[in-house]
């Protein structure tokens, strides 16, 4: 499941400071690439208020940069601020309820909430008899390496160790699709991810969400940055992020889907990304 690993990713790392995610946009070193997850032919009918209601929704307060409290206690978030912009578009109320993780579906099933946005994906939907609106977030698995060491994934040379975590899905993905790189597994992220600052690793192949938090934090010391083109594969990453509720409601379903693609359409989407995510992931 694709949340668990990301909340593991983060807690490697130092968070960016709620004001520095809000307020400012830190220069980045490579151009920031808003990814684009609609497919502008797709023909989408702009739903009825009264079909829809209101809209309550379902959270977490700990999965920064999705949903987490700020120094004054302010819930915020990029999922926060794109539960509201996808109320705004549908011109309905909006509520916002935070829980724990493990106790969001119980909240949907007893009528607490009616949709959850909280890093689900399809199949964590799917095992737990849920449906999920289009996909509004994927991320990428990338390489990342020294700035002083050029690195490009593709052969030759051979000779080259990366890192990577085991058992992980990026490490499967490194061993079937990179056959020719010496990989080194290791038990925590953290471990190759010093082995490479200290120049014994070529490579750390993981998520990049959590690998730009660190590239751009104190434990880095501003050694590495990303190397090569971002990796999206739905058999080993999962197939991103989306909004998840009950299998009957499938007008709201529709709603969500109409809804995320108006705010991608309306730039909404590419202002929240560029709050939230400063750091080229793609």
């Amino acid at each position: 499941m694709l949340r668990p690993l990301l909340v593991l990713a983060f807690a490697l790392c130092a968070f960016l400071s709620t004001a520095a995610a809000q307020e400012s946009t830190p220069a980045a070193e490579e151009p920031v690439i808003v990814p684009n997850f609609w497919d502008p032919r797709a023909r989408l009918e702009q739903p009825s208020i009264a079909e829809v209601g209101v809209i309550r929704f379902l959270t977490t307060d700990d999965f920064p940069p999705f949903a987490f409290r700020d120094r004054r206690g302010m819930l915020v978030g990029f999922d926060i601020d794109l539960a509201q912009a996808v109320c705004d578009v549908l011109k309905v109320q909006c509520a916002i309820q935070t829980r724990p993780f493990d106790t969001l579906v119980a909240g949907l099933k007893d009528g607490t909430g009616n949709a959850i946005i909280a890093g689900f994906d399809l199949e964590r939907a799917g095992a737990e008899g849920l449906i999920a609106s289009q996909t509004y977030l994927k991320i990428p698995g990338r390489f990342i390496s020294r700035k002083d060491a050029p690195f490009e994934p593709g052969p030759p040379p051979p000779e080259r160790l990366v890192g990577v975590v085991c058992g992980t899905a990026h490490a499967a993905y490194v061993e079937r699709y990179f056959q020719h790189l010496h990989v080194a597994c290791y038990q925590k992220l953290s471990i190759p991810l010093e082995e490479l600052r200290k120049g014994v690793l070529s490579a750390v192949f993981s998520d990049a969400l959590g690998l730009s938090f660190w590239l751009h934090g104190p434990q880095s010391e501003d050694c590495c940055r990303f190397a090569g083109g971002a990796y999206i594969d739905d058999r080993y990453f999962g197939a991103g992020l989306s909004i998840v509720m009950k299998a009957e409601d499938r007008t709201l379903k529709f709603a969500l889907d109409y809804a995320l693609r108006e705010v991608y359409r309306s730039g909404v989407y590419e202002e929240l990304y560029l709050r939230y995510f400063p750091v080229s992931l793609f």
